[in-house]
């Protein structure tokens, strides 16, 4: 019996899934992505400006990344993260725009965790249907 067939169908599969994964984490990160900006706040817009997104495949597996990347000076003249400092520390105690909020990134994450498998989940069974 020659597998060779076998093997090279089940590459391909390998790599619809990894296709169809792929489009799924752009899918959820985007979602993310929009939904922690929309809640970040929004004092001078810097930290909204600086949010972005990564999709990236490293030994067969698919990962995705929302990120913010503010930084400022403090009062010392040394530059901090500014993005950690909101998120984590919860600086950002009295929202000048209504709706925002710290922990913008992490909350939409939990909140949606589910909405997100299905997503990838949804991508990975439409390409192999």
């Amino acid at each position: 019996m020659d597998a060779t067939q076998l093997y090279r169908f089940l590459e391909r599969q390998r790599e619809t899934v990894i296709e169809a994964a792929i489009s799924g984490v752009h899918d959820a990160t985007d979602h993310l992505l929009a939904t922690s900006r929309d809640i970040a706040p929004l004092k001078t817009g810097t930290l909204r400006m600086t949010a972005g997104k990564e999709v990236k495949v490293k030994d067969g597996q698919v990962y995705g990344e929302v990120f913010y990347s503010a930084t400022e000076e403090g009062r010392s003249g040394a530059r901090f993260n500014y993005a950690l400092r909101v998120h984590e520390m919860g600086a950002y105690k009295n929202p000048t725009t209504p709706g925002t909020r710290p922990k913008f990134l992490s909350q939409p994450l939990r909140t949606n965790q589910r909405l997100y498998q299905r997503m990838i989940n949804d991508s990975v069974r439409r390409a192999l249907g």
